[in-house]
């Protein structure tokens, strides 16, 4: 009789439901972050002629979207007040692009954004 009683309160504890009106218990957040989907965006280095010592001696050159470094030493004066579009532009330092001084050559680091 007292297996059978013991029995039976596991089966109604057991497969009891929530009372009405009580909600599930939370569902705990995952410990390590979610691995994003979207690839890395490809980069591509374009070396120009003009020397630098420094990634700061280095300067887009003039223009919307620009492609190109050049040295900050020797570069023109930019159109003041010009007005470009936001968009991100495939082959240019658009979106995570710059310039940066690479074997002692300015160099443009263009972004391929087609890709995201």
């Amino acid at each position: 009789m007292g297996i059978l009683l013991a029995a039976a309160l596991c089966g109604a504890a057991c497969g009891a439901s929530s009372p009405p009106g009580s909600s599930p218990p939370p569902e705990q957040e995952p410990t390590t972050p979610p691995t994003p989907t979207t690839p890395p965006t490809p980069e591509n280095i374009v070396v120009g002629s003009d020397p630098c010592q420094s990634d700061a001696d280095c300067v887009p050159v003039c223009g919307c979207h620009p492609a190109a470094c050049v040295a900050k030493a020797s570069a023109p004066a930019c159109e003041p007040g010009r007005v470009c579009t936001e968009e991100c532009r495939a082959g240019t330092m658009d979106c995570g692009g710059g310039c940066l001084c690479q074997d002692g050559r300015c160099a443009a680091r263009l972004m391929d954004v087609s890709t995201r």
